[in-house]
């Protein structure tokens, strides 16, 4: 007689490893290692003689020789049992601590047929001892006590995926057995693994999903910057052309009135001799000129006009120069009167913007150098000398006291293919940082936030318009009151 107690809802959990079935090559090995746990040495060679794993030496083997029919023979020893290795164990303790070594090796055993009625511990005690060490493993209960229901066996033993064997049994129910739970159990180790894929690339996948919503959102913020820098550089180019040319023809005014008030100045000296001239004259006439001349430059303060009128032209003059460099900087913003591309050393043109800033920097800032064996890149080199100047200018002016600025360059490749190499600038300050709500606004035109008349706000838009025009990128990672770092990406053609 054969009874099955087995219900799929109260089935353990699966795990995600492989629980000792071995994979090679994506493929998965069959795992066909029984265990007998039975204090019958006749029975323990009953199950070697079905499983073949060799034909015995006992009185079992001698009297089959002897008895059984030769046809029986030579049919069972046509059948196919290849895939399955035994292993016996005389009482439950040695199963239990090859079930034990079994699993610590990685070679965990795939069905076990435990005797329910043993010295020592009984098979539903030991089948639940083995599940503590190896929870998937499938147990069958043989049993030739008829006292022993399915019920008693789930309830002693606390699962109900546990299957139960009458005795007398015939090797046909063994076989049968110890097929179809070795197939489920390498079926359920396949799932496992099959489920572990599908997590990991699930993983995979989402890890993918979220790399591509920043990447789309990175382009999306880049497009909508370049729009507007292209639409604001469209404007600065006519404002810096309509504003040059007065620009120009105040400046020739103011300096041809320079030279006018210099005439007028040394007329006014020979008048003053004149007047001591005519002071020294014994004439009524003379005297009430004098007299009328005086009155005159007391009411319309001439002297104080003279002395500030050389003044005055040279303020002018300098508020001039201040207007023609916001239109200098316009115009390299809008991207007018571009040099030829030339080969430069990014380390050696560091090095020069470094030596133009020595007088700024020295007193407040150290600078920490860490350069990189870079190649030669293609570029324009006053556009790169003026990012490099305006990026340190913005980095000394972060540093409230004293500093540090960390210049890192170095060759990154992020990707496969030529155009993947990148000449990598990184200058970090130790300065007051910059608030999260203005490092989307950093690099609009205009944007400062330096006091009214200390800044135009184009130097950074400049900067972001200049690395573009080669072809690069630059970001910025700021927190207010622990430092900026930007970080330009320059394609390098090696």
């Amino acid at each position: 007689m054969i009874s099955m107690a087995a219900n799929s809802k109260d089935r353990r959990k699966k795990r995600q490893s492989l629980n000792g079935i071995a994979v090679a090559g994506g493929t998965m090995k069959e795992n066909g290692r029984i265990l007998v746990i039975d204090d019958d040495e006749g029975i323990r060679e009953t199950y070697q003689t079905i499983f073949r794993c060799g034909d015995g030496d006992g009185l079992f083997a001698t009297g089959r020789t002897l008895f059984e029919p030769a046809d029986v023979q030579k049919r069972e020893k046509a059948v196919d049992k290849k895939g399955f290795e035994l292993t016996t164990a005389d009482n439950g303790e040695t199963g239990i601590e090859k079930v034990k070594q079994a699993k610590q090796s990685g070679a965990a055993f795939a069905v076990a047929f435990i005797d329910m009625k043993m010295p020592g511990m009984n098979g539903s005690l030991i089948s639940r001892k083995i599940w503590e060490i190896d929870p998937d493993i499938k147990i069958v209960i043989v049993t030739a006590y008829s006292e022993y229901t399915p019920e008693d066996i789930i309830a002693q033993t606390g699962r109900e995926d546990i299957f139960y064997l009458r005795k007398p049994f015939n090797r046909e129910e063994i076989l049968q057995f110890a097929r179809a739970l070795a197939n489920e159990w390498n079926l359920e180790r396949k799932r496992d693994a099959l489920q572990a894929d599908l997590t990991r690339a699930n993983h995979l996948l989402e890890e993918m999903n979220t790399s591509l919503s920043q990447k789309v959102e990175k382009q999306a913020a880049m497009i909508v910057q370049s729009e507007k820098m292209a639409s604001v550089g469209l404007l600065a180019a006519g404002v810096a052309h309509e504003i040059n040319n007065p620009i120009a023809f105040v400046q020739s005014n103011l300096t041809v009135a320079k030279k006018y008030f210099s005439g007028i100045a040394a007329l006014g000296e020979k008048y003053k001799a004149m007047e001591s001239f005519l002071a020294q004259l014994e004439d009524n006439r003379a005297k009430e000129l004098l007299k009328e001349l005086d009155a005159f430059k007391q009411e319309n303060n001439t002297r104080e006009i003279l002395n500030d009128l050389d003044a005055l032209a040279d303020e002018s003059l300098e508020g001039i120069d201040r207007v023609k460099a916001i239109v200098k900087d316009l115009r390299t913003f809008s991207r007018i009167d571009e040099a030829d591309y030339k080969f430069a050393d990014i380390n050696h043109a560091i090095e020069t913007t470094l030596k133009m800033l020595n007088h700024q920097l020295k007193h407040k800032v150290e600078i920490d150098k860490q350069y990189g064996d870079l190649p030669m890149v293609k570029c324009f080199p006053q556009k790169l000398g003026h990012v490099f100047m305006n990026l340190l200018i913005n980095a000394e002016q972060a540093i409230e006291e004293k500093g540090t600025i960390r210049l890192t360059t170095a060759m990154v490749i992020k990707g496969r293919g030529e155009r993947d190499r990148f000449v990598e600038i990184v200058i970090t300050d130790t300065g007051c940082g910059i608030p999260e709500e203005n490092l989307s606004k950093l690099f609009d035109p205009f944007f400062t936030t330096k006091p009214l008349g200390t800044g135009t706000g184009l130097g950074l838009s400049i900067v972001y318009e200049s690395v573009k025009v080669h072809g690069g990128t630059i970001e910025v990672q700021s927190r207010k009151g622990e430092g900026t770092t930007f970080t330009i990406l320059l394609p390098a053609i090696v």
